[in-house]
């Protein structure tokens, strides 16, 4: 029965077992170690512990460790930073105090921060290593470079390793990459092409950090010394189908500029529970200790996967999301997400593997596998065991381990990771326009998740209405073309929303080829909050023509959070636009809301520090392009009614404060807006029409209605006003 084989399996493969792959130590010598991003939120939960268990354990084999933690900050904000995340690590319970105590200073003494921006940074710190080696008479072993980072980033990043930091003798190069690998297969396909530009496929190591959880990693092990037992019922005769299940007991709050761009599949099945069919339904190694037979076989999967077609899925949402993604993103409260939280989807392989081997002549036959995943977790009765590991550890420092061994099992290749790609989209744009279910969460949810499987496809048990397209509010987009008219005196374009964004992208691409053209640089100031996040994905998915190697982006205003926040208007311009482009790193100039560790103190001088780069970058402080929005009060970048903005004077940016939280801001000021080429006000959605209204009658009066302050003098206004707003 397939419930027992299950069983057997979750049971039995957190036990140790004489199959674990061994690789063979690594050669004798110094190894430099560089997180790239050392001080941020993921280097702080787990890579610093996972590395400093690294050089516990490697304390007596007679190699030598630098550690590096790199940023864009300078070295003097940013070393007490990483002194007191490096201060918070610690030993497993078999290292007595005493020697805890000692390897903690040595590994301390062992690191240092380093200011990594440009390539001038990258290219000192390689000689810092040279260095060090000549001065200790050490020979190097090898460079392991861990990118924290944004994904929009690793091309740059890579590039200047590739150019600067690569060792000089025959020590290796190890470049690790955090996921999203990528947002669908064009997208993977376009950042696999720019890093293989720099490195060498055997030189990267993409995590997936399931892949380093105890259990998964003993599936391969379990099955190979249990082949005798297996092998005879591992076919079609035995196994109805296998079900891999993931159940997250926490919802999505304080993560949904990401979650609602990424949804279930992209986050979890795609990556997580695909790595998992694989270990189970790919055909058994030889040998367990080669990396090239474990992914050969891993891709052979993949090749036997029937397309994935929308009847194999159902999807879901639960019922709080929407109310979530609405704050979080600062979305009307008739704004529709159809992001699912839940996803079930059924798998085919036509793989000769599953028929039983004494039937001649041998026929592929197909075999199915349903994964599942949701959040927040539903309560059922369970017929599975689990059993945990006696010794809990943990996975970034297990793969941090095998990345140090140079063993490839546990991570996903270039050849991997498009095949995944190649499966999963057309699944992904079938989906696009489904409505979820909606689902309560709990034990609320009774059957209305139930599935049915019905040959090749699936579905849910039970019916549900569901809300028409019309219902929702849509409206045809094909009613009204683009127009251009006047509003308050300043040129206006109106569409429908779709054709306004697009009409939007054009003309700031336009912009930026006219500037690069002119001076060689484009400077672009984005605005926050929900409005742009339509632009932002339009920019992303047509980005391949756009100068963005000549571009530097600046933000118009900043909430004062720090700036890895779901509510920091950086963090949303990162997570919907600049990680899906190749802009340099150094050509980002995200607001400094939080210095000294504190977040908008006016006497640590953030607003004049990020003057002083504007001032020095940006010619005649005249960006070419600025993007605002219009709040419903009139105010427009941070600048609120009563700010007094005359006040603010000749200064380019201001420290402001909002009536709703986060109260703090900090913004440019009229001053700085009015200094540019062109500004656009984009105006989007049915809210806003009685704003609109009365903007068509107001008279100018910048403390009262701030939008009405801008008044480019060299430049041209222009209101990009779409049919909801303007006719409501």
């Amino acid at each position: 029965m397939f419930v027992t084989v299950l069983l057997l399996l979750v049971t039995l493969c957190a036990q140790e077992g004489h199959g674990e792959e061994r690789a063979e130590a690594p050669r004798s010598g110094h190894v430099s170690v560089v997180i790239v991003g050392g001080t941020g939120d993921l280097a702080k939960k787990y890579l610093w512990q996972g590395f400093f268990e690294l050089y516990v354990n490697q304390a007596r084999s007679g190699k030598t460790f630098s550690f590096y933690g790199g940023g864009l900050s300078p070295a003097d904000a940013a070393t007490p930073v990483l002194f007191e995340i490096l201060k918070a690590v610690s030993c497993s319970k078999d290292v007595s105090q005493e020697r805890c105590a000692l390897l903690k200073e040595q590994f301390l003494r062992l690191a240092q921060y380093r200011q990594l921006k440009t390539q001038e940074d990258y290219q000192d710190l390689a000689k810092h290593i040279e260095q060090e080696l000549q001065q200790e008479g050490i020979t190097e072993a090898g460079r392991l470079f861990y990118l924290s980072l944004p994904a929009f980033a690793y091309a740059d990043v890579a590039d200047k390793i590739n150019n600067t930091c690569r060792p000089t003798s025959k020590a290796w190069l190890r470049v690790v990459l955090e996921k999203p690998f990528g947002h669908d297969f064009r997208s993977a396909q376009v950042l696999a092409a720019q890093l293989g530009s720099s490195l060498k496929d055997e030189e990267m190591y993409r995590i997936d950090h399931y892949l380093g959880k105890q259990v998964v990693a003993k599936i391969l092990p379990f099955r190979k010394e249990n082949k005798k037992f297996l092998d005879p019922i591992w076919d079609k005769h035995h196994i109805e189908r296998v079900e891999i299940i993931m159940k997250e007991s926490l919802d999505v709050k304080g993560r949904i500029p990401f979650y609602d761009q990424y949804g279930v599949i992209r986050d979890v099945l795609q990556n997580h529970l695909t790595e998992v069919m694989t270990l189970l339904m790919m055909r058994l190694p030889m040998n367990l200790s080669s990396s090239e037979e474990v992914l050969r076989n891993k891709l052979q999967i993949f090749s036997s996967m029937l397309p994935l077609r929308k009847n194999q899925a159902v999807v879901g949402q639960y019922q709080a999301y929407q109310t979530t993604v609405q704050q979080e993103m600062n979305k009307m409260k008739d704004h529709v997400s159809l992001t699912p939280t839940f996803a079930a989807v059924l798998a085919h392989l036509d793989d000769a593997q599953y028929e039983e081997p004494r039937c001649c002549p041998l026929q592929a036959q197909t075999n199915s596998v349903l994964l599942w995943a949701w959040q927040p977790s539903i309560s059922s009765n369970s017929y599975y065991y689990v059993q945990t590991p006696a010794e809990q550890k943990e996975a970034y420092s297990e793969l941090i381990s095998h990345i140090f061994a140079g063993r490839k099992n546990s991570f996903i290749s270039a050849e991997n990771l498009l095949a995944s790609w190649g499966i999963w989209t057309p699944l992904l744009d079938s989906l696009a326009s489904s409505y979820p279910r909606i689902y309560p969460g709990g034990a609320d949810n009774r059957d209305l998740l139930d599935i049915r499987v019905n040959g090749r496809d699936i579905g849910y048990n039970t019916e549900v209405v569901l809300i028409s397209p019309d219902q929702m509010g849509g409206t045809s987009t094909n009613s009204f073309q683009v127009m251009q008219g006047k509003f308050r005196s300043d040129d206006m374009v109106s569409a429908w929303a779709e054709e306004l964004v697009e009409r939007l992208a054009v003309d700031i691409q336009e912009a930026a080829e006219a500037a690069v053209r002119e001076g060689g640089v484009f400077h672009l100031a984005f605005s926050g909050g929900s409005t742009p996040l339509a632009l932002f994905h339009r920019l992303s998915l047509h980005h391949f023509s756009f100068p963005w190697s000549h571009t530097h982006v600046w933000m118009v205003d900043e909430r004062c959070v720090p700036l890895t926040d779901p509510e920091s208007n950086f963090h949303g311009l990162h997570d919907h636009l600049l990680q899906h482009v190749r802009i340099p790193y150094y050509n980002i100039h995200p607001m400094p809301v939080q210095l000294n560790q504190r977040l908008c103190v006016e006497e640590d001088g953030g607003a004049l520090l990020y003057e002083k780069e504007i001032s020095k970058l940006v010619n005649g402080s005249s960006f070419h392009f600025v993007l605002l929005g219009v709040g419903y009060d009139g105010h427009t970048a941070s600048l609120f009614p009563g700010t007094k903005v005359d006040e603010l004077g000749e200064s380019l940016v201001a420290l402001t404060e909002s009536p709703v939280k986060p109260h703090q801001r900090m913004s440019l000021t009229l001053s700085a807006i009015n200094q540019a080429r062109k500004v656009a006000l984009l105006v989007i959605g049915k809210g806003k029409h009685e704003l609109i209204t009365q903007m068509s009658r107001v008279k100018d009066n910048r403390d009262k209605w701030p939008v009405t302050g801008v008044k480019p003098v060299d430049g041209r206004l222009v209101w990009y006003i779409d049919y909801d707003a303007l006719l409501g």
